[in-house]
């Protein structure tokens, strides 16, 4: 057997592999690096299968994915592939034919579903991966149709349940916000007058600039894809701070940077979960289960690294918000004239929290 041949299915089953690995990775960044190996996996299968749609495609699609993840120009940077895939399917159709077309076409229909609800995305990506699974059999590549059938079984399971077990795919994800536009700032706001409404709720973009300039390691995304459907707002707030919130009689929620300090090592830290905001339609255990993992990975890597978080102090608005706390042990303190709860997780609960299974 040709070695060549050979070595081209074994690339594409890593680049599989790697895929696979990937959706293991609650860090978007790592996530994006371990889909970058795979993407030149396939890349090279491609190259020595000797398809010249496979090869361009694979070698766009790595540039373009970068962009997606890099920026918020989802609709600009669709467009601007239009006529490149229009360059690859007149290059590629010269020695390959009508063939061609499909993983051309597969791949536009890829794009054009990914900022789409998550029904009209997962039905885009299994017609991508039924071309890509007959211009794989055409050229050869018995590999990568056999993972792109394993791709088209996972997207089944997730327009019909919501989640696959093949792959671990869930389409929610978390990243942390190490610059926040004024674009993140608006849809903040979008989400805050959705959930909240009452004028008390809401803060200004000055007011959230102000907090996040003093604490850069305060704002965690959750996002259906590319669309985000809310957010976790949490700041390290100084001792006296902590102890005012427990004293005061009056719900206020504003802080003000001199409230806000850094984690420190060899002293007590203390935690404020400022917000947990999610859109209504996205309000479910499993959101609840994915808020609390997060929480828990960043304490336990906090402590891990010698912070010392010796209590976390939070205040529910939200039935969301109220029902999540709970769930997770905190004890309420105290009930405003306007039914916001205030809630405290002791030494006791964050030791709980981030052993729970």
């Amino acid at each position: 057997m040709n070695i060549i041949f050979v070595l081209a299915q074994v690339f594409a089953f890593l680049g599989w592999l790697c895929l696979i690995y990937s959706y293991y990775k609650d860090d978007i960044q790592k996530l994006l690096r371990i889909q970058i190996i795979a993407a030149i996996f396939d890349t090279l299968s491609y190259l020595l299968l000797g398809a010249d749609a496979g090869l361009l495609i694979c070698g766009f699609e790595l540039i373009k994915g970068i962009l997606y993840y890099k920026t918020d120009k989802d609709n600009l940077i669709f467009l601007i592939s239009l006529p490149i895939y229009g360059l690859i399917a007149w290059y590629s159709c010269g020695d390959e034919g009508w063939i061609a077309l499909l993983p051309v076409i597969g791949s536009i229909i890829d794009s054009f579903v990914l900022t789409k609800n998550k029904n009209i995305a997962t039905i885009g990506s299994i017609v991508s991966s039924i071309l890509w699974i007959i211009y794989d059999i055409f050229i050869l590549a018995y590999s990568a149709a056999f993972t792109d059938s394993v791709l088209v079984i996972s997207n089944l399971f997730v327009l019909f349940l919501g989640y696959s077990r093949i792959l671990h795919i869930d389409k929610l994800h978390v990243i942390r916000c190490r610059y926040i536009s004024r674009h993140i700032f608006t849809n903040i706001a979008s989400l805050d007058h959705e959930i909240y409404g009452a004028e008390k709720y809401l803060w200004s973009i000055e007011e959230q600039r102000d907090i996040f300039k003093a604490n850069p390691d305060s704002l965690l995304l959750i996002r259906d894809k590319k669309k985000t459907i809310g957010y976790i707002h949490y700041v390290a707030i100084t001792e006296e701070k902590c102890l005012k919130y427990k004293r005061a009689h009056i719900y206020n929620d504003k802080l003000l940077p001199s409230d806000v300090t850094q984690l420190r090592k060899r002293r007590k830290n203390y935690l404020l979960i400022e917000s947990i905001t999610i859109k209504r339609s996205y309000e479910s255990k499993k959101m609840a289960d994915l808020i609390r993992h997060r929480l828990s990975i960043y304490i336990k890597n906090r402590q891990k690294q010698g912070y010392k978080i010796h209590g976390i102090l939070s205040i529910g608005v939200s039935d969301f918000e109220k029902d999540f706390l709970q769930d997770c042990d905190f004890i309420r303190l105290k009930t405003y004239a306007d039914k916001e709860e205030l809630y405290e997780l002791d030494e006791i609960g964050i030791a709980k929290l981030i052993h729970a299974k």
